[in-house]
């Protein structure tokens, strides 16, 4: 019955109409510098805000709001002024984090997995890993340094905070993999994970906790995040469950050994993602599942543009759900739909057919 609710909402509502047409968004050509004027704006409480989030994270107030308190207590143990308390407070309310009833402070719900000594370092790294990102990209820009072959950054802060919002993005992701058939029961009896491009291995470690009988095999060949991966692998005490492997997808030559791949397509170039496909074809069992992200979408608004920008700048060429989809279906993977909903990054779920056509394992 899940399966069959996820494909209706997702590769079913496609082919049957039910996912209704894009509406084109209206045109929002400025037609006066005032409109302009309200664009810088928008920048500037964007980068405020972002800003000021980081400072609460950093500060170490944001480890103080596990529990009621409140400003003036707060101002204290952090030895700030505490009208710069009060407003750095006021910028967690204003996007719903916390309430604020007088001088007492209530973290929201949701927040709370985020704050403490635990969940502090997570919120840090989650508001850092984009801006690090985008500074890296404006600098080189300015430089004439740019180039456009793929995630290539060093510096441990951004491998780090990559790493933090992957493991956010995996623990979000865990409960939906009952809705693909058979995969938890593989990962539950002691199934195999490929982690395509692995970093600082944050979906391995995650999925491992998750799984205590799962086994993964990391793919990082770029020797800083691979290093600082088989740091974080054996900080969680999964050296035993875990093995990172300095290799490019497109090179290996595991046959039928993979339950489940996680695939971040958005990091691979055009000339290697065919390769990569027929390759990790050959290492899933039958019935094994492939989940790719994509990022990059058509359309002229803001989140489009921006999108397709990053995932140029990370070395995916920008290809859209279809692109990916059409390229999964030329390699031999069926079914192959769209998971339901609209965010950011959409994931498309693709299974290695039990039979396959001698062509397809070439």
């Amino acid at each position: 019955m899940l399966w069959r609710a996820f494909a209706m909402l997702a590769h079913g509502a496609r082919r049957v109409g039910l996912r209704p047409a894009a509406v084109p968004p209206p045109s929002r050509l400025c037609q006066n510098p005032e409109q302009v004027l309200r664009t810088f704006e928008r920048v500037d409480e964007a980068i405020w805000s972002s800003q000021a989030l980081i400072a609460c994270a950093q500060s170490g107030l944001i480890a103080y709001l596990d529990r009621p308190t409140t400003i003036s207590s707060l101002a204290t143990s952090l030895d700030l002024p505490q009208e710069i308390v009060h407003n750095l407070v006021g910028v967690l309310a204003g996007f719903g984090l916390v309430t604020i009833d007088g001088d007492r402070i209530l973290a929201a719900p949701g927040f709370l997995p985020f704050t403490g000594q635990q969940g502090a370092p997570v919120f840090d790294g989650a508001v850092r890993a984009p801006l690090l990102q985008a500074e890296h990209f404006r600098k080189h820009l300015a430089e004439r340094t740019l180039n456009l072959e793929g995630w290539t950054h060093t510096d441990p802060a951004v491998i780090e905070a990559q790493g933090i919002l992957t493991r956010l993005w995996t623990k979000a992701a865990i409960a939906k993999l009952r809705y693909l058939p058979g995969l938890a029961e593989r990962l539950n009896r002691g199934g195999a994970l490929l982690d395509v491009g692995a970093g600082a291995a944050g979906l391995s470690i995650t999925l491992c906790q998750a799984f205590p009988a799962l086994t993964a095999t990391a793919l990082e060949p770029a020797s800083a995040p691979a290093a600082i991966g088989e740091h974080q692998i054996r900080s969680a005490g999964l050296g035993d469950r875990i093995k990172l492997r300095r290799q490019r997808v497109e090179e290996i030559e595991d046959v039928a050994a993979f339950d489940l791949v996680f695939l971040p397509q958005m990091f691979l170039p055009d000339a290697v993602i065919d390769p990569a496909l027929a390759a990790l074809f050959r290492a899933m069992r039958p019935g094994a599942w492939v989940l790719v992200p994509v990022m990059a979408r058509r359309g002229q608004d803001l989140p489009s543009a921006i999108a397709r920008l990053k995932t140029l700048l990370w070395g995916g060429n920008a290809r859209d759900v279809d692109m990916v989809a059409e390229r999964l279906a030329a390699a031999g993977f069926a079914p192959v739909i769209r998971a339901p909903g609209r965010q950011a990054i959409r994931m498309i779920c693709a299974r290695r057919p039990f039979h396959a056509t001698l062509a397809t394992l070439k």
